[in-house]
């Protein structure tokens, strides 16, 4: 069980930092993002992707059209 919580959230971990990384956030803010991930993976996860729907968004990009 144990195994199981940590592979998860490494793998949010892992995530994030990539989502990081695609909103153009520096390097000390993915590191922070990257230990949110550790700690609190799926809420992290969560912020992150409402990050990437906005910057959707504003850009006009066809993931951020809303119905």
């Amino acid at each position: 069980m144990r195994d199981a919580i940590v592979v998860s959230n490494l793998t949010c971990a892992i995530v994030c930092a990539k989502w990081a990384l695609e909103l153009g956030f520096s390097q000390l803010r993915q590191i922070i993002v990257l230990i949110g991930g550790l700690l609190l993976g799926p809420l992290m996860l969560l912020i992150l992707y409402v990050y990437l729907i906005r910057k959707a968004q504003t850009e006009k990009m066809p993931g951020g059209k809303m119905v």
